[in-house]
């Protein structure tokens, strides 16, 4: 919740969070006086004027217009040698940082149609993290109008197939796809959702804002000691004989919230998946479906994309029941 908060605002209040999470004002000062300990958060202030901010070595603003993501990448690159000289090298942080960083910069330049972008690098403990705050329309909203969709929850469903972009002719959509598998924990906040991914514990969630924050803040955190490189993310989505992307895995929960019963969703989660040999349809937190949802994308979909192949996974019985009476 306190990480919500920070999406929306530069300072928060321990009432402001205590409110937000519903606990008391002592629960809460425990857990901010701890995150101050750790060198999360700065104290700021005394009684009445208290507040915190995140503890950021680091904060730089940029203007988009006509910068490139290397350009800006360069000027980062000297400030973090100095800030932290032992991380640069061929190491996998070093690397992952490289293509992180220069492609969340980039889905700012290319896609935000903000005027300026905020950096800031976080460092200590065992991992390192970076944001990309923009102040333009919001990532979810630039892909609700570029894809015709109705809601900011079917955007998050979206991106979570890979592939998707605001802009086909100039980016293959893959940028935050591979981003959010290769850190190990990513955030990205915008219009009123953030949608989580976190790889340590290979689950992934939506959450919804107190408020509208203006623009998309992207949050990158990796562990500095990882060895998880971007061959091996490419690996497990790759066909092993074409080395084609050709594999995805869909959280049928992040689309929208509740159960799904109609054939109207089922085309929502497959449209723009035919380019995919293998298609992994994760079912976890769904309790049922409905036989007109599981007939148009197991049957009706699946026959009309017979070099497609879906996969159901994490399926109750219940799911899984009606996945097998429109199969056969």
């Amino acid at each position: 919740m306190i990480e919500r908060l920070f999406a929306t605002r530069t300072y928060v209040t321990s009432t402001e969070v205590a409110t937000a999470a519903g606990v008391s004002r002592q629960a809460t000062h425990r857990w901010l006086t701890r995150m101050v300990a750790d060198g999360l958060l700065i104290h700021e202030g005394a009684r009445r004027s208290s507040r915190y901010r995140l503890n950021a070595q680091r904060a730089t603003t940029y203007a988009l217009d006509g910068v490139s993501e290397d350009e800006l990448w360069g000027r980062e690159r000297i400030a973090l040698r100095q800030l932290a000289p032992d991380i640069e090298g061929p190491t996998a942080l070093w690397q992952i940082l490289i293509f992180a960083f220069t492609e969340m910069v980039n889905n700012a330049i290319d896609h935000s149609e903000g005027t300026e972008v905020r950096v800031r690098w976080f460092l200590g403990g065992d991992r390192l993290a970076f944001e990309i705050d923009d102040d333009g329309i919001g990532a979810f909203a630039s892909i609700r109008q570029s894809h015709g969709l109705n809601d900011d929850f079917e955007a998050v469903g979206e991106l979570t197939k890979g592939k998707q972009t605001a802009d086909p002719a100039r980016h293959s959509g893959l940028g935050i796809f591979l981003t959010s598998r290769l850190v190990d924990r990513f955030v990205l906040a915008a219009n009123r959702l953030t949608w989580t991914v976190d790889n340590e514990i290979e689950d992934s969630a939506v959450g919804w804002l107190d408020r509208a924050r203006r623009g998309t803040l992207v949050r990158c955190e990796i562990r500095v000691d990882t060895t998880k490189g971007l061959a091996q993310v490419m690996d497990q989505l790759q066909n092993p004989v074409t080395r084609s992307l050709d594999k995805t895995s869909i959280r049928v929960e992040l689309f929208r919230q509740g159960d799904f019963v109609s054939r109207a969703e089922a085309k929502l989660i497959g449209a723009r998946l035919e380019g995919f040999e293998v298609i992994e349809i994760d079912f976890r937190g769904v309790t049922q479906i409905g036989q007109g949802f599981a007939d148009e994308l197991f049957r009706v979909w699946a026959n009309e994309h017979p070099s497609s192949r879906l996969e159901p996974v994490n399926a109750n019985p219940a799911v899984q029941a009606v996945i097998a009476a429109v199969e056969r």
